[in-house]
Order: structure tokens, then C-alpha cells, then sequence
């Protein structure tokens, strides 16, 4: 039962931190140092003075003295009374929480500040005495001390608290508090500091943009208390990083740790992996999150693990094999995105096997089967030596649990698998392609294992590996976007007639699309349809770009005006952006235009040897030129998904609502333009992650925590941001849309003149 609702001060009661920080800066310019802002708000936000003031000290030997800190305190004062503002719908929020809980104030700021700071926005009377400042404590934010005083003086256990924060460093002093903590996302500094990603990655119980809904918020934390300790573990391999989460049974992501993998690339085209490397980085990243989240071991009912469909290739001894020609040791695994089997893709198209019913009428070499052709025809060294062929979720299941299934995900989406039928492996297809050998070189088995389901328990070495039990249960492995779809579109998987009008959008360094339905819709160019790739008995259609986050990348890198394509840059692209179209308005690069197949065309023309078109530079070479081309492949990006879109519903689908998550959901052009360009709602979890959160679902349903794989979804869904299409950009987004067919289809005739 929640008890004490202690609030910070700066950033979360009053909208401050703007303020705070033009003054700190200013403070420190006149002392001769500049400092980024952006590395201000990494590194001073929700800390306390005298913590800023000796990491000045320490990290650039610079000491404040006390006449430059009253002048700086002298200012602030002066900002706060002109300009502080209550956060929106603060008072709503109170009144309505007053009724049934204690509140207080817990602020890192001087006491004399946090009540210059509520005595100007009239908030001063809402708190009485119960308002605390870290000069109260022995050590400031994040260490716990600050909220432990706050809830005893309040007369309260730790456990009956819940705080809410704006800063990393706020979230670290409540967890370690023993206290549940909200993350406040609405202040006007958050996009500015880039604070949502870090604030996410700190492990809020809920994170949250508008403080009007924070009372039912908080009821609903009071209401639900689930039983037992049970909580999952969730591994997710991405293109260029492993993450892991710990989620609990009601579907909250407790914490959520990262680690680089290295990807061997070769040219555009062409990368590798170790799969050593990869379960190394797992077992790591899965220990941390672990230490961090302050959960054992012994507390983790289940694992499950989903990642990129890359090759992994192994000899008899399960040691990895080289993949490269010429060899390049150490690398035994093929990325999804290498294209080396692009020929071996065409022909395997070109067999017009039936099989390619149900994989959108084409082959792509993103999938496993032209990767074998070209490895036994390229390599036939490693393909003699082979004893173990894996997708990669598959390859981390068998290192986990020592047990060689595969996965209905996996097998029915690259291996030309068909779960609907008895007999699911059709030799005439493979030994056409001259893989008659493959079952036996890859030990392969005969049928596949249902997602969601139960693949056995750690062996001793994974476990102690990975920091678990033995009696901790692994899960099936999963495409990583499939386990994405599990929690975007958790809230609606109970009811499978409707599912058809729910769009999945896993969108980082490519694009997924996901579309369910109850029965089975070929669709030339979407891949599938695919049986039990996501949820037992429901079929799915898997569309995507094969470029679009690594597109705008390519951008910046590719313009002179560019440089790293980090998120600082991106961040100023996109807010100089927002200032050229406020003052230009529908005029802004109008005339230019992007064809974004810069990869490839994966959905829904099937053509992974397109090629990407920009039609309307000029010789402009400023800043401002690469927002302009950055705005307009952003728009060519949202238009490709409207071209998927439509490929969906002349198929049968009604999508209405498109369900967002990975990096694109930092991003706001392309947020708000999946919303406008297409016409749909566009839904985003408030929880962070949705892919580990899919992940986890399916361990809660292999480790028998809830009954089944639909049951664990709903149960484990969270609660939903909606953002509405604004139909007076519909006909301008439709006249852009009409340019896009075109250009593609210029794009051909020019291909056939070759």
C-alpha cells in the first residue's frame, strides 16, 4: 500500500531545470570555462550543488568560490520569480491525491531555493513542513538518504513510498531506497537533455508525460500487488548490441542493461559476428542487469532470449566455423543484413516451389536458405565440417539448455518451414537448391517447438554463466521482431478477429511491420503468411525497410554538413528542422524528394537490389541543406510504410493503428509523420522496451507463471500513448505519395534501360 508520495522539486513540481541550467552556464562562461549544455544535463541534472561544485573542481579544475555562488544563487532567484511556472496540471494532480495520500517535498536544491521555488508558483502551502533538501542528509542523490529521511520525519516504512523523479540520478536514490519510483517526462527540459532514453534505461515502475493522469496512476500501483517473486529475465541480440531486462509478472521492466557486440563489416553489404562474442556479451549484460535491478538469481523463473535471424555455423564440438572467404578467423556467424547470397536468393525464387506461398512469392537473402546455398557452393570446406546450422535466437536456446530445437519463429520465417503442415520440411525444395544434405548438416529436427513454449532448464555452466539457477526455465527463442509484436500488441491479442486492424512497427536500424490475422493472407512482397511465428494458431504477414534508422544516418554521414551521426547530432538536425518549417511552413524542401531503398526494397516490391533515388539538390552545401534532406528522407521513410500499408489492406487487413516501438520512438519527425502520412493512430507503450518486454512474456508463459502465451500478453500489457493523424496535411502527404510511386516507378524504367 502506497502511503507517502514524495515529490522532487526542479523538473517535476515546478518546471526549473531551463532556467537552472541558462544560469549555471552563464555562471561558468563568465569563469572562462564553456560547457556543452547538452553535457550539462548529463552531468549536473538532479544532483546538488555541492555535488556540481566538486565535480567542477575535479573534472576541470574549477572552483567556484563563494562570492561567484551567491551571484549565481542571486540570478536564479531573479529567473524563478520572473519566469517559474508550475508543471501543467500540477494542482489537478494534488488535489485529487490529498484526499487519500501523504505528500512531501524531497529536492537535492538548498531549502532557501526549493521555497523561493513553491512560494512563486503557489505551491508552498500544499506541502507545510514536509519539505526536505539534500543539505539535510549526509550524501546527496543518488545514494538514498534524501527519500529515507523524507519518509521517516514523514512517519512512513520505505516500502510505502512512491517517488517521483525526473533524473537518473533521482531513480537510482528511490530504487535504493527500497521505494517505487515514477518517471515525470513532461517538463520542457527533457528533450532538450535527451533525458527519456536515460531515464528509461534507469528502471522506473512507470514512466509518464502529463500530470493529470498521475493520480489514477498511482491507484492503479495501489490496487495491483502481485504475488510471489517471480520476474524473467529477457535477452534481446540487436544489430550492433545485446540488451537485457528484468520484468516482473505484471510486465514492468525493472532494468535494463546494454553491451556492444562487434559486427565485422565488409563493405555495405557484407558483416559478420562471433557467435562467442554474442553469448559472452549475453551472459554479461545479464549479470549486470541483475546487480543493478537488486534481484537474484534464484528469484528468475525464466529466460528467454530473441535476436536478429543471422546464421550461426558450428562444427560437431559446437565450435564456431569460418564464414568469410578468404578466411577471416573467429567469425562463424552470417548478419541478417549481409546480402553476399543475393544470386542464390534469385534462384531460389526463381524454383516457384510452393513453399514461396508463404514466403510473400519471393526469397530473400536475408533469409537462411540463399545463405546455405552460398556457403556450401562458396565454402565447402566449412559446409563438410558442419554439425550444427542455428538461427541465432536458436543458437542461444542450445547454449542455455544444451538442447537442439528450433523455434516456429525462426524455422517458418527463414528456413522455408511450413508449421501449418504435418510434415514441415519439403525435400524437393532444398534438394533442388542442392541442400538435400541440409536436416543432416545442420541437425536440423522434425518439427518445430511453439513460441512461447518451454525449451528446458539452464545446464549448469549457462547458468553460471549467466548468474541464474538451474531450475530457472528457458523459453523458445524468437525473431527479435516477433518478440517486439508480442509487446506492442500485447493489449490485443485476446481477441484474434480483431487483430487484423493492429499493425506492429519494430523500427530501429530497419523497419518490421507485423499484421495478424485468423487466417492465412499470401500477399505478394510481404513476407509469410507465416503459422505460430508469434502466437500459437495465428498467422502472420512480416513486411519492413531495410533501411530507415541507418538511413538517416547514412545521411548525416554522407552530407559534407554532417559529421557523427550520434544523438546529439541527430537531436540539433531535428530541432533546426522544427524552426525551418514553424518559419516556412508546407514550403520547406518541398521540392525535394527521396526514394529511401537505399538497401533495397524488402516490402512490398521484393526487390532487394533497388536502389535509392533523390531527386531535387542542388548545390547547397550548408547545415540547413542536410535538415532539408534529412526532413525529406524521414518523409520518404513514412511513405514506404504507407506502401506497405496499402499492400496490407487491398490484402484484407483493416490496419487503423499502428503500434511503435525501438529507436524510432526518440524520434519525433518520424513519429509524427507514421501518424499523418499513413492516417493512422499511432500507439507507443509507456512502458520502455517493448521487445524485452515480448521476450519476457514468453518466459512467463514457458515458466508456467500464467497459463498461456495470450494469457501472459494481456496480463503483461502495459498501459498506451496515442498520437492522432492531422488531416490538413493529408493532401499534401498524399501529392508527396503520388511522387513516390512515380519515382519508383522511374526508378525501374531506368533499371530496364541498363
Amino acid at each position: 500500500m502506497i502511503r507517502l508520495i514524495i515529490f522532487d522539486c526542479d523538473g517535476v513540481l515546478v518546471d526549473s531545470e531551463p532556467i537552472a541550467m541558462r544560469v549555471l552556464l552563464e555562471t561558468l562562461d563568465a569563469q572562462g570555462l564553456k560547457v556543452d549544455p547538452a553535457d550539462a544535463f548529463d552531468n549536473f541534472l538532479g544532483r546538488s550543488l555541492s555535488t556540481v561544485r566538486n565535480s567542477l573542481r575535479d573534472e576541470h579544475r574549477l572552483e567556484l568560490d563563494d562570492q561567484a555562488l551567491q551571484a549565481m544563487r542571486d540570478e536564479l532567484f531573479t529567473a524563478f520569480s520572473n519566469e517559474l511556472q508550475p508543471s501543467p496540471g500540477l494542482g489537478e494532480a494534488l488535489d485529487r491525491l490529498a484526499v487519500q495520500y501523504q505528500v512531501c517535498v524531497a529536492s537535492s536544491s538548498q531549502p532557501e531555493r526549493i521555497r523561493h521555488s513553491l512560494e512563486v508558483t503557489g505551491l508552498r502551502n500544499r506541502f507545510g513542513d514536509r519539505i526536505f533538501s539534500a543539505a539535510q542528509v549526509r550524501n546527496g542523490k543518488p545514494a538514498p538518504d534524501l527519500f529515507l529521511h523524507a519518509a521517516e520525519k514523514c512517519g512512513v516504512v520505505p516500502g510505502e513510498c512512491l517517488v517521483i523523479e525526473d533524473s537518473p540520478a533521482g531513480i537510482a536514490a528511490a530504487r535504493a531506497a527500497g521505494m517505487k519510483v515514477f518517471a515525470y517526462c513532461g517538463g520542457s527540459h527533457v528533450e532538450q537533455a535527451n533525458l527519456r532514453e536515460a531515464v528509461s534505461a534507469a528502471g522506473p515502475d512507470r514512466i509518464f508525460e502529463d500530470m493529470r493522469d498521475l493520480p489514477s496512476l498511482v491507484e492503479a500501483l495501489d490496487a495491483v500487488q502481485p504475488e510471489g517473486v517471480d520476474h524473467f529475465v529477457a535477452v534481446d541480440v540487436g544489430t550492433a548490441s545485446v540488451r537485457a531486462g528484468i520484468v516482473n509478472s505484471a510486465g514492468k521492466l525493472l532494468m535494463r542493461v546494454e553491451h556492444p557486440i562487434n559486427v565485422d563489416r565488409q563493405g555495405a553489404d557484407r558483416g559478420e559476428y562471433s557467435s562467442a562474442e554474442i553469448w559472452a556479451a549475453c551472459c554479461a549484460a545479464v549479470r549486470e542487469a541483475l546487480g543493478r535491478a537488486g534481484v537474484l538469481g534464484t528469484d528468475i523463473a525464466g529466460i528467454g532470449f530473441d535476436a536478429t535471424c543471422s546464421l550461426v555455423v558450428l562444427d560437431e564440438a559446437g565450435r564456431g566455423l569460418n564464414v568469410s572467404n578468404p578466411g577471416r578467423g573467429g567469425y562463424d556467424t552470417i548478419a541478417w543484413f549481409d546480402h553476399r547470397a543475393l544470386s542464390e536468393a534469385e534462384e531460389a525464387t526463381a524454383s516457384g516451389h510452393r513453399v514461396l506461398t508463404y514466403s510473400g512469392g519471393v526469397v530473400s537473402p536475408e533469409m537462411e536458405v540463399p545463405k546455405l546455398m552460398w556457403l556450401k557452393r562458396h565454402m565447402p570446406d566449412t559446409w563438410e565440417r558442419a554439425g550444427y546450422l542455428f538461427d541465432l535466437a536458436d543458437f542461444l536456446t542450445w547454449k542455455a539448455t544444451g538442447e537442439i530445437e528450433r523455434s516456429q519463429s525462426t524455422l517458418t520465417a527463414k528456413w522455408a518451414f511450413l508449421a501449418h503442415e504435418d510434415q514441415g520440411w519439403k525435400p524437393e525444395f532444398y534438394a533442388g537448391l542442392g541442400l538435400d544434405d541440409l536436416r543432416q548438416r545442420g541437425r536440423l529436427p522434425e518439427a518445430s517447438a511453439p513460441v512461447g513454449g518451454r525449451i528446458g532448464t539452464l545446464t549448469r555452466e549457462a547458468a553460471a554463466d549467466l548468474g541464474l539457477s538451474t531450475e530457472c526455465v528457458v523459453a523458445t527463442g524468437m525473431i527479435d521482431a516477433h518478440a517486439g509484436a508480442l509487446g506492442v500488441l500485447g493489449n490485443y491479442l485476446g481477441d484474434p478477429e480483431d487483430l487484423h486492424r493492429h499493425l506492429g512497427l519494430i523500427a530501429g536500424t530497419s523497419s518490421c511491420v507485423m499484421a495478424l490475422s485468423a487466417e492465412p493472407r499470401p500477399i505478394h512482397g510481404v513476407w509469410g503468411p507465416y503459422f505460430g511465428a508469434v502466437l500459437p494458431d495465428v498467422w502472420l504477414n512480416e513486411g519492413g525497410q531495410s533501411a530507415t534508422g541507418a538511413l538517416l544516418d547514412h545521411i548525416i554521414r554522407w552530407h559534407s554538413a554532417g559529421g557523427e551521426p550520434d544523438h546529439r547530432q541527430h537531436k540539433k538536425i531535428i530541432e533546426r528542422i522544427q524552426a525551418l518549417r514553424a518559419e516556412q511552413g508546407a514550403d520547406f524542401a518541398a521540392r525535394l524528394h527521396v526514394l529511401p531503398d537505399f538497401h533495397g526494397n524488402r516490402s512490398p516490391l521484393a526487390e532487394p537490389d533497388a536502389v535509392g533515388v533523390i531527386s531535387g539538390l542542388t548545390l547547397d552545401t550548408s547545415f540547413d541543406s542536410l535538415c532539408a534532406l534529412y526532413w525529406r528522407t524521414a518523409v520518404g521513410i513514412a511513405l514506404g510504410l504507407r506502401h506497405i500499408l496499402e499492400a496490407l489492406n487491398d490484402s484484407g487487413y483493416g490496419i487503423d493503428s499502428l503500434h511503435v516501438t525501438g529507436g524510432h520512438t526518440r524520434n519525433p519527425l518520424l513519429m509524427e509523420l507514421y501518424a499523418d502520412v499513413t492516417g493512422c493512430d499511432v500507439i507507443q507503450r509507456t512502458e520502455a522496451d517493448a521487445l524485452l518486454v515480448g521476450t519476457a512474456m514468453a518466459a512467463a508463459a514457458a515458466s508456467g507463471t500464467w497459463a498461456s502465451l495470450t494469457e501472459a500478453c494481456t496480463r503483461m500489457a502495459g498501459a498506451v500513448t496515442v498520437r492522432h493523424p492531422n488531416p490538413d496535411l493529408r493532401a499534401a502527404y498524399d501529392r508527396d505519395y503520388r511522387i513516390f510511386l512515380a519515382m519508383h516507378a522511374q526508378r525501374k524504367a531506368l533499371d530496364e534501360l541498363d
